[in-house]
């Protein structure tokens, strides 16, 4: 069953429910309201009565000839009956008429009653005269508000089925114009494929919650697509980096074997090759390392952290550098992270700028900024080229005076990403020929 019939259904039934109690109390306020129209009149029918037997040496003639005259307007199977009230066995036969002894000892102590036997309703008054006390018992049918509350009922009941049909109707009708752009939604998502990705959805217009809907898929579009751009270039890359060393040690060996070589010359190719599998060697390490980045970070043994003490560990590694590190004494540079994988950034970083600096110092300078922790690494080295600059986060990306210089375009990607796993971001500022300053930002805990 689609969602837009169940919320029509729920709606009728709600509507449908709540119109039965509605016209159920209606129901029950018009039978209780003819009753007590209908006692009305036998309280009336009873005072005339009670008037026509006792009250005619009392009444002019013209004041009876009324009386008489209502008196024989009956009620539709009108009966009464007459009883002196200090008569025992008159009193006694009224037992069958009035089953309620309450009724009948209130009756006797001067008190109106109304009740009910059958489809009859009977009133009693106790009525006092010089001839005597008397009981005056008036029971009648009431025909016509039975009929009515017999239409009352077919007609409520005609206006509950069609008007649950009709809000049915309606709640369908409201329900598919809500539905409708989740409909689109759904067509344009399952057109939308591996090799369709620059297709977006058609946004909603407004604020509502399906316009947050259509801009959250087509963020998630838009993200999915660059995430298939980058695995793409990414495999480009890899394939053709990981294809230049092979091919290298290929081409090396079938020239060393066409012909036979001196000592002298198997020993550079060796050289050679084992050169060409270092490189290979760090390639894949670095291509690991940058894999395994992709992993759920939240699931990781993370633990507190002191970013000076990492740092410092880091160049400890470097033996030979000239490194020269500022950290101000107030206090520690801590944060929530993986250790073993911020060695491994800070080692890229520093160990760049030690490569591109050509012997001249590295300065590592600690900062507090706004509410993070700074990190600057500069050189005097050869600098970025400013064209260059905006793509040297990306993997296997090399700046163009680098070329001379041994690397995979693998080790800023992964500091990169290592610090954004970390809550952090990082910043480059760089002249060609001037040297390179990499700002790296970690929130405080």
């Amino acid at each position: 069953m689609r969602i837009r019939t169940k919320i029509a259904l729920i709606y009728t039934q709600l509507t449908f429910f709540v119109m039965l109690w509605a016209f159920a109390f209606v129901y029950i306020l018009m039978i209780r309201n003819t009753e007590e129209v209908f006692y009305d009149l036998l309280w009336k029918r009873a005072m005339i009565t009670a008037h026509y037997n006792f009250e005619k040496d009392e009444m002019t003639e013209s004041a009876y000839q009324d009386v008489v005259e209502r008196y024989n307007q009956k009620l539709m199977g009108e009966s009464h009956e007459i009883i002196n009230a200090h008569d025992f066995y008159e009193i006694d036969s009224l037992k069958n008429m009035i089953p309620n002894e309450n009724d009948l000892q209130m009756l006797l102590n001067g008190k109106t009653i109304e009740y009910r036997m059958g489809d009859r309703q009977y009133l009693g008054v106790y009525y006092p005269d010089n001839e005597g006390d008397f009981l005056v018992i008036v029971s009648a049918h009431d025909t016509q508000g039975a009929e009515s509350a017999k239409n009352l009922l077919k007609l409520l009941t005609i206006i509950l089925i069609i008007t649950t049909i009709f809000v049915y109707m309606i709640g369908e009708f409201y329900a598919k114009k809500i539905f409708s752009p989740i409909v689109k939604i759904i067509k344009n998502v399952k057109s939308i494929t591996a090799s369709n990705l620059k297709s977006d959805l058609i946004e909603e217009k407004g604020n509502d919650e399906l316009s947050e809907l259509s801009r959250t898929f087509n963020d998630m579009i838009l993200r999915l697509r660059d995430a298939f751009e980058m695995q793409n270039s990414f495999i480009r890359n890899a394939s053709h980096e990981l294809r230049n060393p092979l091919t290298a040690i290929i081409g090396e060996t079938e020239i060393t074997l066409n012909k036979e070589r001196t000592p002298k010359e198997y020993i550079e190719t060796l050289e050679t090759i084992q050169y060409e599998f270092e490189r290979l060697n760090n390639m894949i390490r670095d291509l690991l390392s940058l894999a395994q980045t992709g992993y759920d970070f939240s699931r990781v043994d993370k633990k507190q952290v002191d970013l000076s003490k990492v740092v410092e560990k880091t160049c400890y590694n470097f033996k030979g550098a000239e490194i020269n590190m500022d950290i101000p004494e107030y206090g520690k540079y801590e944060i929530t992270g993986v250790e073993s994988l911020l060695v491994h950034a800070f080692t890229n970083v520093i160990g760049n700028a030690i490569k591109f600096s050509k012997g001249q110092p590295v300065d590592i300078k600690f900062s507090r900024e706004d509410n993070n922790y700074k990190i600057s690494v500069t050189d005097k080295g050869i600098g970025i080229p400013y064209r260059d600059i905006k793509n040297i986060f990306q993997p296997f990306y090399r700046a163009g005076n680098t070329a001379t210089y041994k690397g995979t375009g693998i080790g800023l990607a992964l500091s990169y990403k290592i610090v954004d796993l970390h809550n952090g971001k990082m910043e480059v500022e760089s002249e060609e020929g001037n040297g390179t300053t990499f700002h790296m930002f970690f929130r405080i805990n």
